[in-house]
């Protein structure tokens, strides 16, 4: 894979002569239930952007290991960002890799809290960055890699720390997965348009768990959804 990391800044330089693409992995250290540890959003990121590097060869930036995770800040061990925090984060990222002559980004988003702050990111300081286009891919919102979850579990799966997530982590990070921890509740996602807090979070979902117990997640599961959303982001590469 080819790791901005690993790079010293003749082998940036190098790079960008032929290639003007760089894709961001960003994610999240919060609680995934009692069986997942705390950095399966960013884990989950990073695991699809290599992977996507490794078929592509285009440049990943280093993970960006926290995110707004303010509802979730009951449960210990949660860090979170502001959301003003995050958005200043993201738009000094995105001017360095514009300063140095990055003009395609690929954010591969690991954590749904993050969507309202790079969205709102992107449309602020488009008019500053002219040519610079990014592209975003989160996992569990993409109808071609969540088909596999659904084929397994069904449309009412879990939202977090649920099936999906827990078979992605079964397939690339089993040491962060304690199954025997969980409860075997099911805790369906609630229809309601009342916004999730630190306080109506822990309330309806103490687990940390939304949906039905991950229990039954396998790797195999975990692999075909890392399988389909590399291929997806490859193709949104090729495509550029």
């Amino acid at each position: 894979m080819n790791l901005l990391g690993n790079l010293s800044w003749t082998g940036v330089k190098k790079y960008l002569k032929r290639d003007n693409r760089i894709i961001l992995p960003l994610g999240a250290t919060e609680e995934h239930g009692p069986h997942l540890g705390l950095g399966t959003d960013y884990y989950e990121a990073e695991a699809i952007a290599h992977r996507v590097s490794e078929a592509t060869g285009v440049i990943t930036a280093p993970t960006l290991n926290y995110g707004m995770s303010l509802s979730l800040m009951g449960f210990p061990g949660t860090l979170s960002l502001s959301p003003k925090t995050l958005m200043a984060v993201l738009e000094d990222i995105l001017r360095s890799f514009y300063q140095h002559g990055f003009r395609r980004v690929m954010i591969v988003n690991g954590h749904g809290g993050n969507t309202a702050s790079i969205t709102s990111t992107i449309q602020t300081i488009a008019p500053e960055l002219p040519g610079q286009s990014v592209k975003l891919f989160e996992w569990w919102k993409d109808a071609e890699a969540y088909r596999v979850v659904i084929e397994t579990m069904g449309e009412q799966a879990g939202s977090h720390a649920s099936f999906g997530e827990t078979a992605l982590m079964l397939a690339i990070h089993p040491d962060a997965v304690k199954l025997e921890n969980l409860t075997g509740n099911d805790a369906p996602m609630k229809n309601s348009r009342e916004m999730l807090t630190i306080k109506t979070f822990s309330q309806q979902y103490p687990d940390g768990i939304i949906g039905l117990d991950p229990g039954n997640a396998t790797p195999k599961a975990g692999e075909a959804v890392l399988k389909k959303s590399v291929e997806i982001c490859v193709r949104e590469l090729e495509d550029w």
